[in-house]
């Protein structure tokens, strides 16, 4: 199975223009599970909601939500892209995810960096989406960006069933990549992170994204791993095969039900 990032540089503020990129990025590659970076069409330095309101759209009624459909269908494509999500007077820091046969669903980023507290509204709740691809039933959670930092966020996407964890994101600082090995690990799954590249600046500072996308196994193996540079769309061959057992004595699911019966019970006895 092909699995595959968009890593490139997102004009600020410019929607139309990044949808012309993301549309020859993708018309580029078939048969692939394909995942972009946070925020694709509008870039990421923001202060307020007021500045990037007129520039989110509807999920999934709105243009790009449309565009991806179409790309998916006519390639055999599984997306997965950052998007701004306007809901209302509500923007929300958003993944949407769609197939040949349409939207799918969509998740609303729970853990908000930095001055993304002032622009978007906090999701509620994580999402593990049923996705049949190349023959294939597969489970795929998203998080986005700063999602990662929290490793509950990982295991729960895990007990929830997840196969593969698609991760847009607009990181700029250097940790991801190094922690991306350890959740597919800790967790026996496929991570792909999608990070972006470039810079951005306002009046108040700079922001240098570092890319560096990341394909991870359940092996905690590097299947892909991008520099700083790199732009385009990059892709790896592998079998989406879960072993859960870690030795012939350990199950990882197993000893989770186990470990997390025994914390209920510590609970209930410290009551």
């Amino acid at each position: 199975m092909k699995l595959s990032v968009l890593q490139f540089n997102p004009i600020h503020k410019n929607v139309q223009k990044n949808y012309e990129l993301i549309e020859n990025y993708l018309l580029s590659l078939k048969d692939s599970i394909v995942v972009l970076p946070e925020l694709a069409t509008t870039g990421y330095l923001f202060e307020s909601r007021e500045e990037i309101i007129d520039l989110a759209e509807e999920v999934p009624n709105g243009h790009f939500t449309k565009l991806l459909e179409n790309i998916a269908k006519k390639n055999n494509l599984v997306i997965v892209s950052g998007v701004a999500e306007r809901d209302g007077e509500k923007v929300f820091n958003s993944s949407l995810l769609v197939s040949k046969s349409g939207f799918i669903g969509k998740y609303r980023k729970i853990n908000l960096f930095y001055k993304e507290k002032n622009v978007f509204e906090e999701g509620e709740k994580l999402e593990v989406f049923d996705v049949n691809f190349m023959d294939q039933s597969l489970r795929i959670g998203v998080m986005i960006c700063f999602d990662w930092f929290f490793p509950e966020i990982s295991r729960k996407l895990k007990l929830m069933g997840a196969q593969i964890i698609a991760h847009p994101s607009n990181l700029v600082l250097p940790y991801c990549p190094k922690a991306m090995p350890i959740r597919a690990l800790e967790n026996k799954l496929y991570t792909i992170t999608a990070n972006r590249i470039g810079m951005e600046k306002n009046q108040n500072e700079t922001l240098k994204f570092i890319g560096q996308s990341v394909i991870c196994s359940p092996k905690a193996e590097y299947l892909l791993k991008l520099n700083e540079n790199d732009e385009g769309i990059f892709s790896i061959e592998t079998d989406i095969i879960i072993n859960e057992n870690i030795t012939k004595y350990n199950n990882l699911s197993q000893d989770l039900k186990k470990l997390y019966e025994k914390e209920q019970l510590r609970s209930n006895f410290k009551r």
